[in-house]
Formats: structure tokens, C-alpha cells, sequence
């Protein structure tokens, strides 16, 4: 259930070894393994700047945990769900997740650790906030700022991503999912159980979080909108605030404020909140296709688009866990020594229908560099590929957001808006950015519905390995193309069994 398991919450805090929280938020009954050397009080780890520092670092590492956005979330469980993978078999590891097979252990588990560690996570980011109100007067203004900034955001943004696992989707065309109940929204640092709210309670609370947090952030961080007093400083000697990408900046609080109204529904609030990637003076680069990606050094290549990248996580060792999904062989001290088959891919054939090769797809740099084009039966993917000596921009950095959604997004709001020709303009600006020639642009007379296909298959194009997909379909109720389950059996993940029989929440999924 959603109670934290420690001993005198007000006195003593857990932190690892390399300086981050680490308490726990799942089970009762269970304790956490740390040596007393990493028990630490926590008015210790509170009473200096770098102790906060320390903390707000320490989320961003666990969230970069491969049972969160180092993996699951983005290059494979939500994918998965989201049938972006051809498996060589059908004895795959996530074989039951592509079966919406969410009672077997094995994705039981998943699921259960998923809501866990993202809870976990959230505690660690509330007794930041709680403390930095009783030591204030510890912290540089700017820090205070930046850091309650992050912290909101990052609860914002958790919140969210629970919210579209474990609720409900699909609001514009089905409204009275709003009134349903779905996730609690944890605002306190206590061992008290936060109640579970409606979908509509939830997205207020994130939309109050994020809002506080792009408000500080407009004006605090080094992505700042507001014009600065002149006493503004930014102190950065201990390089805190040198990758800002990495973290929850101004870009990634309008980004993430995008997303939200996205999924409510709001295409106009959605409109002016993309506005700012998709306007005249835009503060994200597109990728430079020809020295980053065609023309690049192999260790150099930029497969991610880095650059594009809103908010990302720098992952220690991000590869890693990913490999196993992505190389065709197992290797031992560099020799291929037998054939894995754990590998994701695509068909020769599906990954051509995809890029529309016969129409101008195959000068598409998310076909031609994107895939390790082995035979016409596997297509690999590359985006996370990291070769020996890797010296690449994107080398261990996840992307969360990046800015095409924003583009997406605008398309999708000019189209409901009745504004077809800006909708195809902002569809076209990504094609181009990615190697499509002029002429091979869509054209302006595409009708509404034509343009809601053409932003299908661009989000089915540019998203793969992102765990993006799922929430696109869910967000839009739209069928998984190749799907055994559809609707809510497939949408929306159970809660975990002890939140239900021990904490008492009530299993809003199974009551029909």
C-alpha cells in the first residue's frame, strides 16, 4: 500500500551510498537493507545546500532505474504494450506483456515495481519540498527557486505518467472518465495513506504543480523567460546547473503542461503551450542530419537526436540493460559467441510499409540510420545502440521529451481547430527535419481525417523505443494495430494487489 516503511519518519532519512534517498514505499511489512554507516538523520542531510542538491539528484538517478525511464518505461515494457516490436519467439521475456497478460507473475511484477519505485520516488521528491520550507534560510535564493521547481515538476510529471498507466484516457470523446477514480496524489512526506482521487482531482493537482513550477522556473532558471533584476545570480561553481536538458527545466514544465492538456482534450490551452517550440524563435534546435547523423563518425553518431531533446535523464550506463533487446548476438570479450533472441526488430516489410519507402521513406533518416538493416526479415534498431568507444552527443541520455511532440501536438490542435493548412505545415516541418525532400511534402488539401492518419504514422515513425505510443493510443481511445486485447483490458494497468486487499483502494479497473 501507499505507506512509507521507516521508523520515525520526522527523524531519521535512508540515503545511499553515492549520496541519494533511498526509502521505501511499497509493502508494510518490509524493511529496508542498509548498513547504519548509510543511515543518516535526516535534519543532517537537510542542513546545507549541498545535502538538497544531493537529494534532488538522487530522484533524477532513480527514476533512471531500468524498472523506470531506463527501460521499462521507455524502450520496453510500454512499448511492448504498444505492439511497436516484431519478437523472434513466442518465448520472449515480455511475451505475456505483448498478451496484455497482466495477471502472470511476470508482469505482474513489473507493474508492481513500475507503481512502487515511481511512488518511491515521489516520497524522496516531497521531503525535499517539505524541508525546504523549514531551511529556507540554508539555501541561495536561485537554488531555492530551482530546486522547489524541480521537485514540483517532477511530482507533476510522475503523477502523470501513473495517470495515464493506471487511469483512464480517452476524455474528450468520454468525459465521465474524468469522474472516475484512479491514483492517489501523494503531496505529503508521511506515514499516513494518501486516498485515491477522480481523474479530474489528479490532472487539477498536477496542473497546480506544474504551474508553481514553470512560474519559478520562468523567471530562476537558465532557460528563463522573464527579464532578470539585476541582483539575479545563478551560482553554478559546483556545475549544478551545467545540464540543464538532464533536468526538469522551463522547456520541460511547458512541454510537460502540453502533454497534460493534450490528454484533457484542450486543444487551444495545448496550442499556446507548444507555441513556444513550434513558433518564429524556436529554443530547440532540430538535429543537423548531415554532421551529426549521415556524414558522422560512427562513434559520433547522434541517433537520438540529442539536441532535440526537451528533458532527458543522463543514465549511468544506460546501455547496459537495453543491449540484450537490441544486439542480435551475444558477445564475450567482443566475439559473437551465440545468437540472442531477446532482440526487438521490425520486418523488412513492416518497417517499409511504415516509412512509405515507394513514396520518398527511404531518404527518411529515421528509416536509413535508425535501422540495422541485417536481412529483409530484421530490421534492428539503433536509436539506443551504443558502439565500442561511443563518443556520441546521445550516449547515456534518455529522452522524456523531445521537441516533435510539440510539432505533433500542434498539428493535432490546428486540425481540430479547423485550421488544416497549419496542421499540415507543422506535420511537414518534421518531415523535413528528417530528410524528407520538399517534394515529398503532404499537401494542404488533405482533409481532416486524412491529417489524423498522417499524424498516426508520424508519431508511429518518430517515437519507437520512447514509450511513447501507448499513451498516444489511450490518450486518443484508439485501437493498438495488432492487438489481443483492446479498450480497458489492454489500457489500463491493475493496481497492485496489496494496495487493494492490504491498503484498502478500492479496484477501480474491475468495478464494472
Amino acid at each position: 500500500m501507499v505507506k512509507f516503511n521507516i521508523t520515525d519518519m520526522k527523524t531519521f532519512l535512508y540515503i545511499s551510498l553515492v549520496g541519494f534517498l533511498t526509502f521505501s514505499f511499497c509493502s508494510c511489512s518490509e524493511w529496508l537493507d542498509v548498513q547504519p554507516k548509510t543511515e543518516v538523520k535526516q535534519d543532517k542531510m537537510f542542513e546545507s545546500e549541498s545535502g538538497f542538491k544531493d537529494a534532488l539528484i538522487g530522484c533524477y538517478m532513480l527514476m533512471g532505474e531500468s524498472s523506470l525511464y531506463g527501460q521499462e518505461l521507455t524502450y520496453t515494457f510500454l512499448e511492448v504494450l504498444a505492439q511497436q516490436y516484431d519478437f523472434v519467439n513466442s518465448f520472449h521475456p515480455y511475451q505475456q506483456a505483448k498478451l496484455y497478460s497482466y495477471s502472470t507473475s511476470s508482469v505482474e511484477t513489473k507493474i508492481n515495481t513500475i507503481w512502487s519505485k515511481t511512488y518511491r520516488v515521489i516520497a524522496n521528491l516531497n521531503a525535499i519540498l517539505e524541508n525546504l520550507e523549514y531551511r529556507k534560510q540554508v539555501l541561495h535564493p536561485t537554488n531555492y527557486a530551482n530546486i522547489k521547481a524541480e521537485a514540483l515538476g517532477l511530482r507533476a510529471f510522475l503523477h502523470f505518467d501513473l495517470l495515464r498507466m493506471f487511469g483512464w484516457g480517452d476524455l474528450k470523446n468520454t468525459p465521465s472518465n474524468l469522474d472516475k477514480l484512479c491514483i492517489p496524489y501523494v503531496t505529503k512526506y508521511s506515514k499516513e495513506m494518501t486516498k485515491q482521487s477522480t481523474v479530474r482531482e489528479v490532472l487539477q493537482y498536477i496542473h497546480t504543480d506544474l504551474k508553481e513550477a514553470e512560474e519559478l522556473l520562468s523567471y530562476y532558471d537558465l532557460y528563463h523567460q522573464q527579464a532578470q533584476e539585476d541582483d539575479y545570480e545563478l551560482p553554478n561553481d559546483d556545475h549544478f546547473y551545467d545540464n540543464r536538458r538532464g533536468r526538469f527545466n522551463y522547456y520541460a514544465a511547458r512541454a510537460t503542461q502540453a502533454r497534460v492538456y493534450m490528454w484533457e482534450g484542450k486543444y487551444e490551452e495545448a496550442l499556446e503551450r507548444v507555441s513556444l517550440f513550434t513558433g518564429n524563435k524556436q529554443p530547440i534546435s532540430w538535429v543537423n542530419l548531415d554532421s551529426d547523423v549521415i556524414n558522422a563518425e560512427l562513434t559520433r553518431r547522434d541517433l537520438s537526436f540529442s539536441v532535440e531533446h526537451i528533458f532527458n535523464l543522463d543514465i549511468h550506463n544506460m546501455y547496459e540493460p537495453l543491449k540484450t533487446y537490441i544486439e542480435q548476438y551475444k558477445e564475450e570479450h567482443g566475439i559473437n559467441v551465440s545468437d540472442n533472441t531477446n532482440y526487438f526488430f521490425h520486418s523488412g516489410t513492416r518497417a517499409k510499409a511504415l516509412f512509405e519507402v515507394t513514396s520518398g521513406g527511404n531518404n527518411d533518416q529515421r528509416f536509413a540510420a535508425l535501422y540495422d538493416q541485417v536481412d529483409n526479415a530484421h530490421f534492428l534498431f539503433l536509436k539506443f545502440k551504443e558502439v565500442p568507444n561511443s563518443q556520441s552527443k546521445a550516449k547515456n541520455k534518455m529522452p522524456l521529451i523531445r521537441k516533435p511532440e510539440m510539432f505533433h501536438y500542434a498539428a493535432e490542435c490546428y486540425n481540430r481547430l479547423n485550421e488544416g493548412k497549419k496542421a499540415v505545415e507543422m506535420l511537414n516541418a518534421v518531415r523535413q527535419a528528417r530528410g524528407l525532400d520538399i517534394q515529398y511534402n503532404l499537401p494542404e488539401t488533405l482533409s481532416s481525417d486524412e491529417i489524423d492518419q498522417e499524424i498516426l504514422k508520424e508519431w508511429q515513425k518518430e517515437y519507437i523505443g520512447e514509450g511513447q505510443m501507448f499513451y498516444h493510443y489511450k490518450r486518443l481511445g484508439l485501437p493498438i494495430p495488432n492487438a489481443t486485447a483492446g479498450g480497458d483490458a489492454a489500457f489500463i494497468l491493475p493496481l497492485p494487489k496489496n494496495e487493494v486487499e492490504m491498503g484498502g483502494r478500492e479496484d477501480y479497473k474491475n468495478d464494472k
